[in-house]
């Protein structure tokens, strides 16, 4: 693998970037705007050398059974139990490449948990018939190549507990400011072609590209400690706050009949957590009577919503829509 080039947070722009391996990670704000054409330059060229050729590696089953194969570009995971959890060194797809989960059902969940320092650069594609837990700590980015077709998507900066995660506690929690963010395509669909979910949490989530969920939910959540129930009334609750915590939409998040939720939560008063949309989200309600909800809540004390773009919860003429 091409080392030449390294992933970081830019605080600048709020945005994972692709920058020279002696760049540094933080500078002074003059600097931002070099670093950026830089970065944007690494991104659209070299930055694809960059990921050539990437598989997940080092990867370790600490929980349920299973087995994980590789042929050429192409890495299959077959899930023998209904709960996975997985350790990796590294959790990165290269263009042109897949990871394929091969799972008992559409109930049958895998953890992905990376323990090496690298950001999860997600370029390829992830196919999986039931549900993907992918945690890094130090930031998830799906790029503009990304295609990613599952039943249930939950990628976290925040950490999971593996017997929490076997007992069906789906509870994170971290004090990191890394980001989740999607710039490609991410489909979630559930047994008999709806009713998938996708849940991105982390102090910062981004979606600039396209989130879809017949029928299902799309859930982004900023703050350090959450709550995921996709089976409950209660999908998702912010319990613990992020420094800064924001929530930013400007791509397209699509669930007709389904949930979409953005929220965020600040640590106290004197921090600040912030919700934008400045793209599309449509949860029209089905003909068949499943009703689409929209919801966008900023903290109700430290906290700013910013309601632009488009918000389509409408209803077939006789229904009500939320």
């Amino acid at each position: 693998m091409n080392h030449i080039y390294r992933v970081v947070w830019n605080s600048a722009v709020g945005a994972w970037q692709a920058v020279a391996e002696c760049a540094r990670g933080r500078g002074k704000s003059k600097s931002a705007k070099p670093l950026l054409v830089v970065a944007t330059l690494a991104l659209a060229g070299a930055g694809q050398s960059w990921a050539a050729g990437t598989l997940p590696t080092g990867g370790s089953i600490v929980a349920g059974n299973g087995s994980i194969s590789q042929s050429g570009s192409a890495m299959t995971i077959n899930q023998a139990s209904n709960r996975l959890a997985i350790d990796w060194q590294g959790f990165s797809v290269g263009k042109g490449n897949t990871v394929n989960f091969v799972q008992p059902g559409a109930s049958a969940v895998a953890l992905n948990r990376v323990l090496g320092s690298d950001v999860s650069v997600i370029q390829g594609a992830i196919t999986a018939n039931g549900q993907i837990f992918l945690i890094n700590p130090n930031g998830v980015l799906f790029s503009p190549t990304s295609q990613v077709n599952v039943g249930s998507l939950v990628a976290s900066t925040l950490n999971m507990r593996t017997a929490d995660f076997m007992a069906g506690r789906y509870t994170f929690e971290g004090a990191g400011s890394n980001a989740v963010v999607n710039q490609g395509n991410i489909t979630a669909v559930g047994e008999g072609g709806k009713g998938g979910s996708i849940a991105l949490i982390a102090a910062r989530v981004s979606n600039e590209g396209s989130l879809n969920a017949n029928a299902g939910n799309v859930l982004l959540a900023a703050g350090g400690g959450v709550t995921l129930d996709l089976g409950g009334p209660v999908k998702l609750q912010v319990s613990q706050g992020a420094l800064d915590a924001q929530v930013d939409n400007g791509g397209a998040i699509k669930a007709d009949g389904g949930l979409v939720y953005l929220t965020a939560r600040a640590v106290n008063e004197l921090t600040r957590a912030t919700v934008n949309n400045t793209g599309t989200i449509r949860a029209q309600t089905l003909a068949s009577g499943e009703t689409g909800e929209i919801r966008l809540i900023a903290d109700m004390q430290h906290g700013v919503l910013n309601a632009g773009g488009s918000l389509d919860a409408s209803a077939p003429k006789g229904v009500t829509g939320a």
